[in-house]
């Protein structure tokens, strides 16, 4: 059984047998919506090549909040199961009223439209962006749950991104979205443990990445170092060759 399939019936299950509407309807939503959209990137496993999918990530951000075990009501599960199937969607589905079908058409909740729209990452450009960005989502604390669950899931993919597109990742966690979880440790004790699990998994996450960054800046270097040597050796023998 392939990943999708088996985190879809997983979650499938799981919606059941809580009896949880929204995402009931989220599920079927987001597979029409992401399942054929696949992500730009190469990853690489033991597989082989894998072009993940925008539907597979939207499922492995859920099955992380579910395993989280969040101390909420239903209602409010239901909510964030929701978000985190769709949170994807007004970035990459094609949506003309800026994800406002979700309610309109699909029918979903509008708290659901709300936490995809404030954790929906488009047209940031500069650091103000970034910080209101950021600040926006920390005034909702199921945003906030699948905001994180969703960079745990990028940070464990980072190696598919090039160094420099991988440090500018992990800068934007550090200086945005750690922040942002000070401020809700210390505001929502409801969702402390749940959001020091996250926290402690990113951070040892950006500990592997800085690790892997370094030797490969140190390798970098050592390979320029070689190749001006080479340049240099090059730049005598051409003189030398002249001077016959």
């Amino acid at each position: 059984m392939d990943r999708t399939r088996k985190l879809y019936n997983f979650i499938s299950a799981y919606i059941e047998e809580r009896e949880l509407p929204n995402s009931r309807t989220a599920l079927r939503t987001a597979r029409e919506l992401m399942e054929g959209i696949v992500r730009t990137s190469d990853d690489f496993d033991r597989e082989g090549v894998l072009r993940q999918s925008f539907f597979e990530h939207c499922l492995s951000v859920t099955k992380f909040l579910i395993d989280l075990n969040i101390p909420l009501s239903k209602d409010e599960l239901d909510i964030l199961v929701a978000a985190g199937l769709c949170h994807d969607t007004i970035a990459h589905a094609g949506f003309q009223r800026g994800g406002l079908e979700l309610t309109e058409d699909y029918h979903l909740d509008p708290r659901i439209y709300e936490i995809v729209r404030v954790t929906t990452k488009i047209g940031l450009k500069t650091e103000a962006d970034l910080r209101q960005f950021y600040k926006e989502i920390r005034y909702n604390k199921l945003a906030v749950l699948v905001a994180m669950a969703d960079r745990s899931n990028l940070v464990e993919n980072v190696y598919a991104l090039s160094i420099n597109e991988a440090l500018s990742y992990i800068r934007e966690i550090r200086d945005y979205a750690m922040p942002m979880c000070v401020y809700v440790l210390e505001h929502y004790p409801d969702i402390q443990r749940p959001m020091r699990l996250i926290v402690d998994k990113i951070h040892n996450l950006i500990d592997v990445t800085d690790i892997i960054s370094r030797r490969y800046q140190e390798k970098e270097n050592e390979l320029k170092k070689e190749l001006l040597a080479l340049r240099e050796e090059n730049a005598q023998l051409r003189g030398m060759i002249a001077g016959i």
